[in-house]
């Protein structure tokens, strides 16, 4: 037979279930939204990045040339 103890204990236990539920619920929610909008995001991502790479291997050629005309121009004055 149960108590008013064990009446008690059973209540909490629920509710402690439900909040326990209501947060589940809940992250399912946030993952769903942040998958979604990785979704929408992933290509301008992805589009950013070849931006990035191609600058910066213009930047690399530019410096690169740059460099070797000047390593140029040393060894010339030192001879």
């Amino acid at each position: 037979m149960f108590s008013y103890a064990d009446y008690l204990y059973e209540a909490e236990r629920r509710k402690t279930e439900i909040a326990q539920a209501e947060q589940h619920r809940l992250s399912l929610q946030v993952a769903k939204r942040d998958s979604l909008l990785l979704q929408r995001i992933r290509p301008l991502l992805a589009r950013l990045g070849e931006l990035l790479v191609t600058w910066g291997h213009r930047l690399q050629t530019r410096y690169a040339t740059e460099s070797s005309a000047l390593q140029i121009c040393e060894r010339s004055t030192r001879a």
